[in-house]
């Protein structure tokens, strides 16, 4: 088979693909045939040794794939050979077969492909982990997403839409206001100071009362970090939740334990690995709810460009050079 092995760490195009010998199904793992590839931030950094978890080299990094199984290793059920699949590996993705630990290997529904699934499957679960599992989100709810038009946040606003809830996203330019819209949020508002004392006054004015008063919202869900989570705090009204995402501005913020105090408010993480060791019920429940979104087209994957299998790594490049708009997909079966 062909794929990415990582001999050393590197920048993603110092990084070529290579004949590796075929794999055999490992216990307690289902063997993939791979057919497509969702691209993520983490990946490029993983390549480079940036990531929080660094594997000894050598190994194949990629986390996001789907395709059909081509063996169940021993102790597993409930897969078969020909069964269509997607799973999220913490490595091995970047390669023609993947071998997937059971817990994270979930049934892909005929009316969704590959691609589709393959790029969904990091920012949907993060997205419900976030959304479902810590705000618990409901029907009309007030919600604020951050980054609305990111991997993750487009998620977001998708899925707390779905739930009914109210959504406004936070965007930096009008062509990402028109993808958080599509996304189901019923504001978008273009917020482009990056500073942090201008932010707070545009989160107390424009985004505290963009449902025509000063109540607030109940959940903000911010994938952003730095300034924008201090405005964020401001957009909550009493009892309201701020749930962190990630830190797409690179800075990673502290809040103020007498703020919180003051204004009633909780600040909660949304770390998607541990859940799968965790709480694997919801994510599997939660798993299966969002791609019955994608085969009902209630929900999009938004990838909007696909790769041959060769021009990965040059994809990785583009996601950190911030050319990228939607989501990054390879084709295993692809050469440029």
């Amino acid at each position: 088979m062909h794929g990415y092995l990582l001999t050393a760490y590197g920048p993603p195009t110092s990084h070529r693909m290579s004949e590796m010998p075929d794999l055999k199904p490992a216990p307690g793992h289902v063997l993939i045939r791979n057919e497509a590839i969702g691209l993520n931030y983490p990946d490029a950094l993983m390549v480079q040794g940036k990531y929080q978890k660094r594997p000894e080299p050598p190994f194949v990094p990629g986390r996001d794939c789907a395709g059909t199984v081509i063996a169940a290793g021993e102790g597993v059920e409930g897969f078969n050979p020909g069964d269509r699949v997607v799973a999220q590996v913490f490595t091995g993705a970047f390669a023609e077969q993947v071998q997937a630990p059971l817990n994270r290997v979930f049934a892909r529904p005929a009316a969704v492909s590959s691609a589709d699934a393959a790029g969904a499957m990091t920012v949907f679960n993060t997205a419900y982990v976030a959304v479902v599992i810590r705000a618990g989100v409901k029907a009309g709810d007030r919600v604020v997403v951050t980054g609305a038009a990111g991997g993750v946040g487009a998620a977001a606003v998708q899925l707390a839409a779905n739930l009914g809830a109210h959504v406004v996203g936070i965007v930096s330019s009008e062509e990402k206001a028109e993808l958080a819209r599509q996304s189901g949020a019923e504001k978008a508002l273009i917020l482009t100071d990056r500073e942090e004392e201008p932010l707070k006054a545009a989160f107390k004015d424009q985004v505290r009362r963009a449902w025509g008063d000063d109540r607030g919202a109940q959940v903000v869900i911010d994938t952003v970090g730095g300034a924008m989570f201090q405005a964020g705090l401001r957009a909550l009204g009493f009892a309201g939740k701020l749930v962190i995402v990630g830190f797409a501005s690179g800075e990673i913020p502290a809040a103020k334990a007498n703020y919180l105090l003051y204004n009633n408010l909780c600040v909660m993480g949304a770390p998607l690995d541990i859940h799968f060791d965790e709480a694997l019920d919801q994510i599997r429940a939660g798993t299966a709810w969002w791609l019955g979104l994608l085969a009902e087209g209630k929900a999009r994957a938004n990838v909007t460009a696909t790769l041959p299998f060769d021009r990965l790594m040059q994809g990785l490049q583009d996601i950190l050079d911030r050319r990228v708009t939607g989501k990054l997909v390879v084709d295993v079966g692809a050469r440029a």
